[in-house]
């Protein structure tokens, strides 16, 4: 018996189901009967859909951003072509694909990135224009009035302006699988907008639409989605949305509404991962109680009572007795399938169960054929542009060195092999290089080609640039002041014991002597007598105290008495000093390469050689930044950097050869975009006090600082600082964003 569920029967609804679908095909009331496909003089692309009726009004479309589709819906349409897939390949268009429900035809767009686009109907035909990736800023949005598609209700009437709108309104909303949708009104039918995920965050930067900013909490929602923040950045606004597990994440706009839909990820079954895994049963409970039932009927019951599309192989067979007691049926179907060696394949809604050997020959079947496609499938060309990035770089990730099985090669020379693994091209694949055009062609077979497509597509983008600015500053204060004193007495005193002659130095009392023994002088020198005196002041000074500098000011002082000459000289010195240099390179390099700028010159020195010969060698003595940044996806910049500034010091040459002042610093840092760092500073300070004087005399009280010693005193102050600033420059201009921690 089975408790609690009575079966049910699907044939009737199956049957229903078809006939309804076939007769609303049967009485569609237009047709598509032809696409034509044009490349316009502005660069887009026009797709015409030829209608066997004029249509009223333009056909309801939406936007997918990733991957990047347009969906066009015809109501009451039906195709009238076999082929449902067509390549197009141009412009940005890359392929067109019909599908057909209830009456409804839809043409599904595949372009290489999301761009602007217009519909409009013109008797017969509906016109879809599709503006290129390099033309994006002239084309008008989407006119018409697109309509919601299936899981959505919002009518909005396409704007033609891209330009700043008023704040819109952020709605949010749960779905019926549990996804959370967060509903975004856009001034227009295609303003632009970047999607990326961090973690457990989804980060959405609308970068010409400005947001009211706000603060939303959707956790009761039970939806992944927890906290939805609004915030402006530079013009536009950016919407983070924090989640509390991982999540898959999808985009789509209809009309000026956009959605972003967040879903759970779904638990991997841990029976398929790790068999030796405890496994985990969320089924609806029932009870299950028989002797000897055979397979057959008893999985026919439980895909009654689960609604489950069950089919099971020919090859089952046999009986079984068991007594189950509420359990999850999905652990009854676990144990029903061990039991018997049977296994379980799941395809789509639809699980296949058969004989485990019956499953692996299956498997090995399509593996073999996968196997065989690629050794049978033709072959096919295919040119891709590189546009950023150099087709050799390209080429070795697609085939890597060492690869098996495919060719690397430039083009008109003969491709080199390899031995290690496929990489990305089948064993049959082939690259050849064209460095004129930077392109790559790839021979190989069609299944492979698309991928490939997809591949080059993420990693040929644009890189970012780092500008960074160094300055260098370098302050000085200085102060120095000095004091001295010359001061002498000169004179002669003619006695009965003689005649006694005294004077500043012995040159001096040399020159009166000679003076007095040659009868220029005789007796008492008297003021007038001037030639009696020696003419050198420096030789009538007893006390020689100057200062060592240019004097500022100087103050002499001669006395002439009846045989006395007193001489005395007062100078006097005060120096104050500041000076600030300034140094500011800056070097722009693209992210991860190395780069480095440099000023200066370079000395001119002489060596000697071990033979006795001379030779001229070169110092440099310059002012460089050598730096690699890495940009972190937060935007902030790592930076591995070397300052350096040399400066010779003429001053203090050696035969003609200065040594250099050396100025340097080595580090990596971490800095937020446009965020001003110190990587470093020296500060000095240097103070003088300097007494000279006559012993004794010096240390007389007063007289003896004023007339016996000369002072010194000399401060000065010293200071580098190194400051760093780097910003991120992206399509050429500087980038002004907010660090997501």
């Amino acid at each position: 018996m089975m408790q609690p569920h009575t079966p049910k029967n699907r044939l009737t609804q199956a049957i229903a189901l078809a006939l309804g679908l076939s007769l609303s095909s049967a009485w569609a009331a237009n047709e598509i009967k032809d696409i034509n496909v044009d490349l316009l003089p502005d660069g887009s692309t026009q797709i015409r859909f030829v209608m066997a009726e004029p249509m009223q009004a333009a056909p309801s479309n939406f936007v997918i951003e990733e991957p990047a589709r347009i969906a066009v819906d015809f109501p009451d349409t039906r195709f009238d072509t076999a082929n449902k897939l067509r390549t197009i390949d141009i412009g940005n268009v890359h392929d067109l694909r019909f599908a057909e429900s209830q009456g409804r035809a839809r043409a599904i767009i595949s372009l290489g990135q999301s761009t602007p686009y217009e519909i409009s109907v013109d008797g017969n035909n509906v016109l879809l224009a599709i503006q290129n990736t390099n033309t994006a800023s002239t084309l008008p949005a989407a006119t018409g009035t697109p309509q919601s598609s299936d899981d959505s209700a919002t009518n909005a009437t396409a704007q033609t302006k891209p330009a700043v709108a008023a704040a819109p309104q952020v709605d949010f909303r749960q779905g019926v699988k549990g996804e959370g949708r967060i509903l975004v009104n856009m001034p227009s039918a295609n303003a632009p907008m970047t999607m990326k995920t961090e973690g457990k965050r989804l980060i959405v930067d609308f970068p010409s639409t400005r947001l009211k900013e706000e603060k939303y909490d959707v956790s009761d929602f039970a939806t992944p989605a927890q906290i939805v923040t609004v915030e402006n950045k530079g013009q536009g606004s950016r919407l983070i949305v924090d989640n509390n597990a991982a999540f898959e994440n999808m985009a789509y706009q209809v009309g000026n509404q956009l959605t972003l839909e967040i879903r759970p990820v779904p638990a991997p079954n841990a029976n398929q991962n790790n068999p030796l895994a405890p496994k985990t049963f969320t089924g609806e409970r029932l009870t299950l109680k028989f002797q000897n039932i055979e397979v057959r009927p008893l999985l026919q019951l439980l895909a009654d009572f689960t609604n489950q599309n069950i089919v099971v192989s020919d090859t089952v067979t046999g009986q079984m007795s068991l007594r189950l007691d509420n359990v999850p049926w999905d652990q009854a179907l676990d144990l029903i399938l061990t039991t018997r060696g049977l296994a379980m394949r799941q395809n789509g809604n639809v699980m296949f169960i058969a004989p485990v050997e019956e499953i692996a020959a299956q498997e090995k079947a399509r593996l073999d054929l996968i196997r065989q496609n690629e050794t049978l499938a033709p072959l096919v060309s295919d040119f891709i542009q590189i546009n950023y990035a150099r087709a050799q770089d390209i080429a070795k990730l697609l085939r890597p060195s060492g690869a098996t099985g495919g060719n690397v090669g430039a083009l008109g020379g003969a491709p080199s092999t390899s031995a290690s693994n496929n990489g990305f091209l089948s064993p049959r694949g082939t690259i050849t290089i064209d460095e004129r055009t930077n392109t790559l062609l790839i021979n190989d077979i069609a299944d492979n080609l698309q991928r490939i497509r997809d591949l080059v597509k993420k990693l040929d983008s644009p890189v970012k640039q780092v500008l960074i600015e160094t300055r260098i500053v370098i302050a000085t204060d200085n102060f120095s002041r000095e004091l001295g004193v010359k001061w002498g007495i000169t004179g002669v005193n003619t006695g009965s014991n003689g005649t006694v002659v005294y004077s500043g130095s012995g040159a001096g009392t040399n020159q009166m002597l000679s003076n007095i023994v040659g009868g220029s002088v005789t007796g008492n020198m008297i003021p007038g007598s001037a030639p009696g005196f020696p003419s050198n002041p420096s030789n009538r000074y007893n006390i020689n105290l100057p200062i060592l500098s240019n004097p500022m000011g100087t103050l002499g002082l001669s006395i002439l008495g009846s045989n006395v000459l007193v001489d005395m000289e007062i100078s006097a010195m005060q120096a104050e000093g500041q000076g600030e240099i300034i140094s500011s390179p800056r070097v722009l390099t693209a992210n991860g390469q190395a780069a480095y700028i440099k000023q200066g010159k370079e000395i001119p020195y002489q060596e000697a050689s071990s033979s006795g010969a001379t030779t001229t060698s070169f110092k440099e003595a310059v002012l460089q930044t050598i730096v690699t940044p890495q940009i972190t996806p937060n935007n902030n910049v790592i930076m591995d950097i070397k300052v350096q500034k040399d400066e010779p010091d003429w001053t203090r040459r050696v035969n003609d050869v200065p040594p250099l002042d050396k100025r340097e610093v080595n580090t990596k840092v971490q800095v937020n975009n446009g965020e001003t760092v110190v990587l470093g500073g020296i500060y000095e300070i240097s103070n003088i006090n300097q007494l000279d004087k006559i012993p004794f005399l010096g240390d007389l009280p007063w007289i003896g600082r004023a007339l016996f010693s000369k002072t010194f005193k000399k401060s000065q102050k010293f200071e580098l600082l190194i400051f760093v600033t780097p910003r991120i420059v992206e399509n050429g201009m500087m980038t002004e964003v907010q660090n997501v921690q």
